[in-house]
């Protein structure tokens, strides 16, 4: 005679579309809303969310430098000192914070500042 297991419970691996996904990371991403109770109502836990969120990030998280655009110089009367002119650049973080740094920065000066930047 074969053997049969029978299982009453709920079965907790569930399939979630991509549509489904990015609805709870929409709610999840509403002002005031806590993730705690976002996973509660969905009964899923905070921790999925989280991973959605790394999942379907639209920046590559292991990129250390993002594409640039150039925009044309605001022309500016010339200073009054005849001395070189200290050439800076401006670099807009996908957190939305800026840092405007020289040209002749060291790069790994550089990676140093932008994870500053981004983790304050």
């Amino acid at each position: 005679m074969a053997r049969m297991e029978i299982i009453s419970g709920i079965e907790r691996r569930r399939r979630w579309s991509k549509t489904t996904k990015l609805e709870i990371l929409a709610e999840a991403d509403q002002p005031g809303a806590r993730i705690g109770d976002v996973a509660r109502r969905h009964d899923i836990y905070p921790a999925q969310i989280r991973l959605w969120r790394k999942i379907f990030s639209p920046l590559d998280p292991s990129a250390s430098f993002l594409p640039v655009q150039l925009l044309d110089e605001v022309k500016s009367p010339p200073p009054l000192s005849a001395g070189p002119k200290q050439v800076f650049i401006e670099i807009v973080l996908r957190n939305g914070r800026g840092l405007k740094v020289p040209l002749d920065i060291e790069r790994k000066t550089l990676a140093s500042l932008i994870t500053c930047v981004e983790t304050a």
